[in-house]
């Protein structure tokens, strides 16, 4: 495959130039254990190959993960179809085995900065339902983390929920760091913020303005404060939390926030950065995998097919922040306004340059497989 614009410095040796596959796939024997033999060796094998497919095609549809796979080219593509299917639904596919392994990794790397900020939110995903996911900012973006997939295309998840995709992250997330949990109003129910008290965990999430808060003395609507600052601090308002009363210059509306910090403007800053996490699905979907055209119906293969979806989303993300900080801007230029340079996400550029089929993917690749004990540490 031979790319528009070389590297300018980079010789790409004859090992570089083969399928990415097995970079992938090198990449996930160094997070999974086990990964390097027997029956798990050869499911990693296939699901390197489900990334990779669905990397190049820019889709999560059975059928475009089935197709450009040099690792299976041989093969015929109803074989591959089925072997996808097959992978999606085997009982011993799961969120635990694939991906939590290289989460704890990960989030390892981020406490060495002493903190690590959660976001929690649901999005319709497949056909006919919803995923609640909690995600990790980085950089500047929200990273999968965890999910669970319900059937039914709107509607809030359950408090029980709630805790229940948090304990599962609980323990492989590192101690001696700050944890900090955004939500949204759907992730104001008192079950998650205690859970979050026992944990040590710091919470900011957003809640109703009918929502009944302590003044001290008096009980009464969160709505009925009446000041002219912008940010109101409230001790105490709930048993278990602060309340926070947000008032942006350029807004006409209020926010109201729920946290167990001891600062309102501690509480705003955390949560501005809640909103990484619709950047997150729209990359997931949209802008990214089309995860939502996914004609899954079952739960359960969704919530594999994610698995799939989130890799993708990381290698696409790691190798965009590489070319954006290691590639001349006169190379970039070449795929992308000078212009939009600056702005352009990693993941648009990584599917930029994969499509234009430049010698640099070819590179950074490599660089993750080899390197991936560094990402992000």
């Amino acid at each position: 495959m031979e790319g528009k614009f070389v590297v300018p410095n980079h010789k790409i040796p004859p090992s570089m130039r083969q399928s990415a596959h097995k970079d992938i796939f090198d990449f996930l024997q160094g997070v999974i254990p086990g990964a390097k033999k027997g029956q798990l060796h050869r499911r990693v094998c296939l699901m390197a190959s489900l990334i990779q497919a669905c990397i190049r095609n820019g889709h999560c549809r059975i059928e475009s993960l089935s197709e450009s796979s040099e690792a299976y080219q041989a093969k015929k593509k109803s074989s591959l179809v089925q072997q996808a299917k097959r992978w999606l639904s085997n009982k011993w596919t799961d969120w635990p085995t694939f991906y939590l392994p290289f989460m704890e990794h990960f989030l390892k790397g981020l406490a060495a900065k002493g903190e690590i900020v959660f976001v929690i939110d649901g999005s319709q995903t497949g056909k006919a339902n919803t995923t609640l996911m909690l995600s990790v900012l980085c950089r500047g973006f929200a990273i999968p983390v965890a999910w669970i997939v319900k059937k039914g295309e709107k509607g809030h998840f359950s408090e029980e929920m709630h805790t229940d995709l948090l304990q599962m992250i609980a323990p492989v997330c590192p101690t001696g760091c700050r944890i900090v949990l955004l939500g949204d109003g759907e992730f104001d129910g008192q079950a998650l913020q205690q859970w979050c008290l026992n944990n040590n965990w710091v919470f900011v999430v957003r809640t109703s303005s009918d929502r009944l808060i302590d003044f001290g003395d008096e009980v009464a609507r969160f709505d009925s404060i009446r000041t002219t600052h912008s940010i109101y601090f409230i001790q105490n308002a709930l048993p278990t939390a602060n309340a926070v009363y947000w008032r942006g210059k350029r807004y006409a509306k209020p926010l109201f926030l729920l946290t167990n910090l001891e600062l309102g403007y501690e509480a705003c800053h955390y949560y501005k950065r809640r909103f990484k996490i619709e950047t997150l699905f729209k990359h997931l979907k949209s802008a990214g995998f089309y995860l939502h055209k996914t004609r899954l119906k079952c739960p359960y293969k969704l919530a594999n097919l994610i698995i799939v979806v989130a890799f993708s989303f990381f290698i696409s993300f790691y190798m965009g922040l590489l070319i954006k900080e290691k590639e001349p801007s006169q190379s970039l230029q070449l795929i992308v306004r000078k212009d939009r340079i600056p702005k352009i996400s990693p993941i648009a550029i990584a599917q930029l340059a994969i499509r234009d089929k430049c010698d640099c993917v070819f590179i950074f690749f490599s660089e993750l497989s080899k390197n991936f004990h560094e990402v992000f540490t």
